[in-house]
C-alpha cells in the first residue's frame, strides 16, 4: 500500500511541476514545447510501476487474474501460428511445383522434334523431418513435330491439298528417349520418374 501512495504523491509532484512551468513561460511557442515535455514526463510516471515490473522479471502466470486469460491465449495463438505455417507450406509447395513445370517445360521444348509441351509435377507428401519437397512423379505431354523456330514458310496453294498428315505425327520413341534423358539428368531423377504421353 505505501508503494502504491507513493506513485500517487510522484504523480501528483510531476502534475504541479508542470503547472508551475506553464505559468512561468509566456510565449505561446514555449508552451506548447513545454507541454509536450511535461506530458512525456507524467506518462513515465505513471508507467513508471509497469516498467519496473518488466524489469524485475515477472512472470504473467504469478499474477492470479492474468494467469487464465494468458493460457487461453496461448492456445489460441499457437493454433492460429499451426494454422498460418500450414498454409504456407501448401502456398509454397504449389509454386515450387507451378515453377518447377514451367522450367521442365523450357527444357523440354528445347528438344528437337518437341513442337509443344505441357508439364505435370507431382510432389512426394511432407515427411516432418524433411525441409524441401521431393519430387515423386513428373507427366510430360508432347506435342510431337518441328519447333517453331525451326519452321519455314512454304508456298501457299489454293486448291485441294492433303492435310492429314498434319498434327496426326506420332511421337517416336527416340524423341521420348532424348526428353527422359535431358529430365533425368538436369534434375536428378530415375527414368522410371518419368511418364511421357502424346499430347491430344
Amino acid at each position: 500500500m505505501a508503494s502504491v501512495t507513493q506513485w500517487v504523491k510522484s504523480i501528483v509532484f510531476v502534475v504541479m511541476f508542470a503547472a508551475f512551468l506553464e505559468i512561468l513561460l509566456p510565449n505561446n511557442s514555449m508552451q506548447r514545447f513545454v507541454r509536450v515535455i511535461t506530458g512525456l514526463f507524467i506518462m513515465l510516471t505513471i508507467l513508471n510501476p509497469i516498467i519496473d515490473l518488466i524489469d524485475s522479471g515477472i512472470n504473467i502466470r504469478q499474477i492470479p487474474a492474468l494467469s487464465s486469460q494468458a493460457d487461453s491465449m496461448d492456445g489460441a495463438v499457437s493454433h492460429a501460428v499451426n494454422y498460418a505455417s500450414q498454409k504456407r507450406e501448401l502456398i509454397a509447395r504449389e509454386m515450387y511445383s507451378k515453377d518447377l513445370a514451367k522450367q521442365i517445360r523450357a527444357t523440354v521444348l528445347a528438344v528437337a522434334g518437341v513442337a509443344d509441351a505441357k508439364i505435370e509435377v507431382i510432389l512426394q507428401e511432407e515427411i516432418e523431418s524433411q525441409k524441401t519437397a521431393l519430387i515423386q512423379q513428373v507427366i510430360v505431354y508432347i506435342q510431337p513435330g518441328i519447333m517453331a523456330a525451326d519452321r519455314k514458310v512454304t508456298k501457299v496453294a489454293i486448291g485441294n491439298q492433303d492435310l492429314s498428315e498434319i498434327g496426326n505425327r506420332a511421337l517416336s520413341d527416340q524423341v521420348k528417349d532424348k526428353v527422359r534423358h535431358t529430365i533425368a539428368e538436369l534434375y536428378q531423377l530415375r527414368q522410371e520418374q518419368i511418364d511421357i504421353r502424346q499430347m491430344n
